[in-house]
């Protein structure tokens, strides 16, 4: 006969406490945890009670391990799972924790074994009334599991996690479209929410599982995302993710000109030439002529290496002909409702620049924009220039008697003298190897090039040595 202690189990709150003494390492290991992450957030049980609908004491009861002061298992399951979730834990593995703890926090009822008596082995009959009873008990299991699942459902609030790199993701320009992805309670509905639209819903798959493809705008997207049960209007912590699809740089708006007349480098037999273009976000244009050279001799072209005429000394004209001058006073127009513009201008024989700009609003000035020109001269166009040190003997002539620089004359490094004629010109220079002279445009090196100290230029263009002037 066997005699089991008949004395009543004891309460939880004394597992594992001795007779009078209090043991703090006895504290129940999940309400340990449920404590510190309350205590972390900075909660008390008054404001969680507030925010999950549990009853405070109830909270303390899963808190101390006190598990015989909840209503039972079934409640004290669906508690447990909201509390953990409330705070951020995970609620499976607090299930499971609690499920070991209660387990290993039933005593062990002793059981005294008497003489056993003596059975005769009978055999067991199994009868239609077994039957009947295993199956309502089977329904009874089925049943209560099934109410305990959607009990368990109706507590807990769903999970929700979102995969990014972080709570700002950037695209490159022209990026259409952005997906979405996480993970979530399965069976329950995620919302999206962005960019001022009505939310998108996305079913959670079995395996907890969700996605969806959202059309983004180039910069700021705001995206809301929320895990809901609808059928308890449990829902999870809003989620946000910011995505920025970059946009590119505009292009400022300037005032522009434009020449769609003369072709550079062209030439003007006559000495007029007309000046057209367009123009953007202008009001007028400025047209300046600048002088560069006398006109190259028919075929002629000025070579890189040649060396470059220096330029004009203070108080000597730069003239290749008469009436020419380096820079004539800029001329104005207004433009036309289309943006064009036109100018007439009668030039002296040799090179020109024909520069514009354009002004619009506030006084924004456009890119110059330029062209040149030739108008071509029958004379002989001579510049004469001193460079690497001082001439201590220059004489200049032209056309048999008139004299343009006195004989041994003395000028300096950098002086320079330009002489126009009609029959010829003749230049005596000492030393000549740093008297330098072109013609027509064209540069011939030094006076020393010629084999001495003179040189001749008449209407051919060709300098050549001669013994005197």
């Amino acid at each position: 006969m066997t005699i089991t202690d008949p004395a009543r189990r004891p309460s939880r709150r004394n597992v594992g406490r001795g007779s009078g003494a209090t043991n703090t390492t006895a504290r129940s290991a999940v309400g340990e945890r449920l404590r510190d992450a309350r205590e972390t957030r900075g909660l008390d049980l008054h404001r969680v009670e507030r925010d999950t609908k549990i009853r405070s004491k109830y909270l303390a009861a899963l808190e101390d391990g006190e598990y015989t002061e909840l209503p039972g298992d079934v409640y004290a399951r669906g508690f447990l799972r909201n509390y953990a979730t409330y705070l951020g834990l995970d609620a499976d593995e607090i299930e499971e924790e609690w499920r070991q703890e209660a387990g290993s926090a039933t005593p062990v009822r002793p059981t005294f074994v008497g003489p056993q008596p003596i059975t005769m082995s009978r055999r067991v009959v199994l009868q239609r009334s077994h039957l009947v009873i295993a199956m309502v008990a089977v329904i009874v299991i089925v049943v209560g599991s099934y109410f305990g699942y959607q009990l368990t459902r109706y507590l807990s609030y769903p999970t929700l996690a979102v995969a990014s790199a972080g709570n700002t993701v950037y695209l490159p320009i022209g990026t259409p479209v952005y997906v979405l992805r996480g993970t979530a309670t399965p069976g329950t509905t995620v919302l999206i929410k962005w960019n001022g639209q009505d939310p998108k819903s996305v079913l959670v798959d079995d395996a907890g599982q969700w996605s969806y493809q959202a059309v983004v705008q180039p910069g700021r997207n705001q995206f809301d995302i929320t895990a809901e049960n609808l059928d308890t209007s449990h829902a999870s912590t809003t989620t946000s993710l910011t995505v920025i699809v970059a946009t590119p740089t505009p292009t400022p708006v300037v005032p522009t000109v434009a020449l769609t007349n003369p072709v550079d480098g062209s030439s003007a037999a006559t000495g007029t030439v007309t000046v057209t273009g367009t123009s953007s976000m202008v009001n007028t244009v400025t047209l300046t002529q600048i002088f560069v050279g006398g006109p190259l001799a028919a075929g002629a072209t000025l070579p890189p290496a040649t060396p470059t005429p220096a330029p004009p000394s203070p108080g000597v004209s730069p003239t290749l002909a008469p009436g020419a001058t380096a820079t004539t006073k800029p001329q104005t127009a207004n433009v036309g409702l289309d943006g064009s513009f036109t100018f007439t201008v009668t030039l002296t024989p040799g090179r020109w620049q024909l520069m514009v700009v354009g002004t619009g609003a506030k006084s924004v000035q456009t890119k110059p924009v330029s062209r040149t020109v030739s108008v071509p001269y029958k004379g002989i166009t001579v510049q004469i220039w001193v460079k690497g040190g001082t001439a201590t003997s220059i004489y200049v002539m032209h056309d048999g008697n008139k004299i343009d620089v006195p004989v041994n004359s003395i000028e300096q490094d950098g002086w320079t003298y330009t002489v126009t004629a009609t029959k010829y010109v003749c230049i005596s220079a000492y030393p000549p190897n740093i008297v330098f002279i072109s013609v027509n445009g064209t540069a011939y090196g030094s006076i020393s090039t010629f084999g001495g100290q003179h040189a001749v230029i008449d209407t051919t263009g060709v300098p050549q040595n001669i013994s005197s002037c």
